[in-house]
């Protein structure tokens, strides 16, 4: 009979605790396949988001969200790193999952994300250089649209830090996503936009 119990305890145990574990410690995170946006965002802000698999499925519900609830929600996370996992990644284009998500909003993103750009105080923030990074994506490698938003508001904000913010936020895409040779066919339709 005491055999019996002891055999029972070890499994009665190991029950309770998968049972009590968060939403994302199993490998699978089969329990945020079947969780809210709101319950994906709790377990982001919980730090249990452990594995590639589970932040796919936490930023895919987050993004199913009207864009309008969506946006600032993949902006907060913009500092998120999809966590590093025995899984393959292949097609996985950035290894921050807002990044990727806010590219998938497209073009109904570009107005926060500048907004958020003109706030950042540190240039080298990683926030804001993968905030700059969804500008980039969200026009498909076209960083022309995107430096001429950013310039626009800066005008509209002369004389304040958050249009220098702008000016270097718009200066450094043009650098980075304009190089050699492209860099001057950029500034002429840069130009050519002011102009018109």
């Amino acid at each position: 009979m005491f055999r019996h119990l002891n055999v029972g305890l070890p499994i009665a145990t190991l029950f309770v605790v998968l049972i009590s574990a968060g939403p994302c410690v199993s490998q699978g995170c089969e329990e945020l396949k079947l969780a809210s946006a709101t319950d994906a965002v709790n377990a982001l802000d919980r730090g249990e988001i452990r594995t590639a698999f589970c932040s796919r499925t936490a930023f895919q519900l987050i993004g199913n969200l009207p864009q309008e609830q969506a946006v600032p929600i993949l902006i907060k996370y913009l500092g998120f790193m999809r966590p590093n996992s025995n899984e393959v990644q292949h097609g996985l284009p950035s290894p921050y999952p807002a990044v990727d998500a806010l590219a998938k909003v497209g073009l109904a993103a570009e107005p926060a994300l500048i907004d958020f750009i003109a706030q950042q105080e540190d240039d080298n923030s990683l926030k804001r250089a993968n905030a700059v990074e969804a500008l980039d994506l969200i026009r498909h490698g076209d960083a022309v649209p995107a430096i001429k938003l950013m310039r626009e508001r800066s005008a509209s904000l002369a004389g304040t830090p958050a249009a220098s913010r702008l000016d270097s936020a718009a200066n450094y895409m043009l650098k980075t996503y304009c190089p050699g040779k492209f860099r001057r066919r950029c500034e002429e339709r840069l130009k050519s936009d002011e102009e018109r």
